[in-house]
């Protein structure tokens, strides 16, 4: 277990400090390594036990390689998040104490800070209150705005432009998500305060990629806004990627908020690695969950449901309702979405090709029209002709075909030549991937 070299050093550097004092070891919160907190927690900060913060010291420690992460704060960048030892000095009525803590990357794919903590254990209410509030001194301030707040992404908001009326997907289905959420914020909260059940609820909209699940969360944060709601955004863009973390952050950003909250997490499947199925299970329904009096519902999204732990989809609770987007379904629908994407270059000889939609996702319909409508400019023409259509969509249905064809007949190029075994995978035994590749 690699926490035992932290927990092992620090006995030995405690034992060298201060041999007549005692100590327990304690699992701690990462947010007391963020360099943002410890310039917020001002000396002489009182806390509980009659006590008062006098300051942090870095000291050298020979398990750890000290690394700092960074990111914007207000306008600027910052140094945030830091492996390494500190002692976090305290005074009061009963004379001085220190706290020895230790923080540390475990793995090398996943940028998860995790920490220890050497507490005199009379000292514990004090040292939690002091944890308490280094993570609130860095948790997002949640404000009402008129723009959607990300968490771990690049930028530190965007404007959703998406309307309501421009998701092309069946009548009902769109009507019941969008009751769904306007009456979980307009009566739900209420019902479930008078249960003395937390506000949350969790919807999870699942489909084939292309089907249109991005653009429909981008059209319910617009919606939520236009309603006075406040939405924040979990992003697996930056270098962090899909960690837990920035769940468990966003979390208690939408917990301390004073407004009715829509959080959404896409791709929710890419979250659930390793030992972050478990801990994922204790926020869906466990006492990690947020609990804003205003109320507080997850949307999540994902491609591939059969990859999520049947321990949340099959558990209500942890899941309340699972919505399917599916494909395009009939003609009716097939033409509402071709008129959108030809939009002016529309024409009633584009009729058709409508069979030859039904069943694609919305991608697919949307890459037709533009494909099309690019090779009419490229012709200088201002019309686009049922023939330039047919050959656009003609096009995109080899290229997905190839697609299919080869991650279904591919082989791999290289030394191992030999026929591989049959198998319920296309023909062909899966291989273990190797660290080259």
């Amino acid at each position: 277990m690699q926490y035992e070299r932290l927990v092992t050093w620090a006995h030995g550097e405690w034992q060298t400090r201060w041999p007549q004092r005692e100590a327990i070891a304690i699992w701690a919160s990462p947010e007391c390594s963020n360099m943002v907190a410890q310039k917020l927690m001002k000396p002489n900060r009182r806390l509980r036990g009659k006590a008062r913060f006098l300051g942090v010291e870095r000291v050298d420690c020979p398990v750890v390689t000290p690394i700092s992460d960074y990111g914007a704060w207000g306008k600027k960048m910052v140094f945030t998040s830091s492996a390494g030892a500190l002692v976090f000095r305290f005074d009061s009525d009963n004379g001085p104490f220190e706290v020895l803590y230790v923080s540390a990357y475990f793995d090398d794919e996943v940028q998860d800070l995790s920490a220890i903590a050497l507490v005199p254990p009379d000292r514990l209410e004090t040292w939690a209150q002091f944890e308490g509030l280094c993570a609130r001194a860095v948790r997002p301030k949640i404000q009402r705005r008129r723009d959607v707040y990300i968490i771990g992404g690049m930028d530190a908001s965007f404007d959703p432009k998406v309307a309501w009326d421009d998701v092309i997907l069946p009548d009902d289905l769109k009507t019941q998500l969008v009751s769904d959420v306007d009456s979980f914020f307009e009566d739900g909260v209420e019902i479930y305060r008078k249960l003395k059940l937390a506000p949350f609820r969790k919807l999870l909209l699942a489909g084939v990629p292309g089907t249109g699940k991005t653009l429909l969360c981008a059209a319910l944060a617009k919606h939520c806004i236009d309603q006075g709601r406040v939405v924040v955004y979990v992003s697996g863009t930056d270098r962090d990627g899909a960690s837990f973390e920035k769940i468990q952050r966003a979390f208690q950003a939408v917990a301390n908020a004073r407004y009715p909250t829509l959080l959404i997490v896409e791709e929710i499947d890419a979250y659930l690695r390793g030992d972050d199925k478990a801990r994922i299970l204790n926020v869906m329904d466990g006492v990690e969950s947020p609990n804003n009096p205003r109320g507080s519902l997850l949307i999540a999204t994902t491609n591939y449901p059969e990859a999520i732990d049947e321990r949340i989809t099959k558990r209500p609770g942890r899941l309340d309702r699972i919505y399917v987007i599916p494909t395009i379904q009939d003609a009716q629908q097939a033409e509402q979405m071709l008129r959108h994407y030809m939009a002016d270059q529309w024409d009633i000889s584009h009729n058709a090709v409508i069979d030859r939609l039904i069943g694609q996702p919305g991608a697919f319909v949307r890459e037709a029209a533009l494909a099309a409508r690019m090779l009419a400019a490229r012709e200088r023409l201002t019309e686009v002709s049922l023939d330039m259509l047919e050959r656009s969509i003609d096009t995109l249905t080899v290229q997905m075909t190839a697609d299919r064809d080869f991650l279904v007949q591919r082989r791999p190029i290289g030394l191992d030549r030999a026929p591989r075994r049959q198998s319920g995978f296309g023909g062909l035994a899966p291989r273990r991937r190797t660290d080259e590749e």
